[in-house]
């Protein structure tokens, strides 16, 4: 008499395939997450790089703040732009570069090379009138021939400018920016 075993044997093929779907699900929701990151990325840096090149061909420091007012303000998404230069005699008819008072980039920025967040009492100061309204901003402190100044994003968006975001993008035309002012700016 052969006996029947095969009400001993379980089956673990339904538990695996099960298992396994579930982590092939999961890595195509990480490769998608990780291809949307990436798409993000490609979009910030050609945005920048779009800022780059409008700024470069400008021919003075008055064609520098109406491409930085304009252009790459809102090519970066932000609803006021200013560059502040501690002792800087901008013209009066600049609406981005301005001049600032003495100590007023160690009032904000403290010891931080950056800041992002949400807007703080000291957002008049950086933005004047057009501070009303705006909840979040990016300060990137800036050197523009010994002065000390920052580079300021302004936004309505109270998620714009996040303290969990990356500022490599920013920071690099902030760069550009002081570069160009200093290239211009009356000493």
């Amino acid at each position: 008499m052969i006996e029947d075993t095969s009400a001993d044997i379980i089956s673990l093929e339904s538990a695996v395939r099960l298992r396994l779907e579930g982590k092939v699900r999961r890595l195509a929701m990480e490769r998608d997450a990780l291809v949307q990151t990436m798409r993000t990325n490609h979009a910030s840096t050609a945005q920048i790089h779009g800022a780059v090149l409008a700024l470069v061909d400008a021919r003075d420091l008055g064609m520098l703040d109406q491409r930085l007012a304009g252009h790459v303000r809102q090519s970066l998404g932000a609803d006021v732009l200013r560059v502040l230069v501690e002792g800087l005699q901008a013209p009066d008819n600049t609406r981005a570069i301005q001049g600032a008072p003495k100590g007023l980039v160690v009032r904000v920025m403290e010891s931080h090379g950056e800041r992002l967040g949400p807007c703080q009492p000291y957002s008049v100061d950086i933005f004047g009138n057009e501070a009303a309204g705006l909840t979040s901003e990016m300060l990137i402190r800036i050197n523009v021939q010994g002065r000390e100044g920052i580079f300021a994003l302004g936004s309505r968006d109270r998620l714009t400018y996040r303290p969990d975001q990356g500022t490599d993008l920013a920071a690099f035309l902030a760069r550009v920016v002081e570069r160009l002012v200093a290239a211009w700016a009356p000493s």
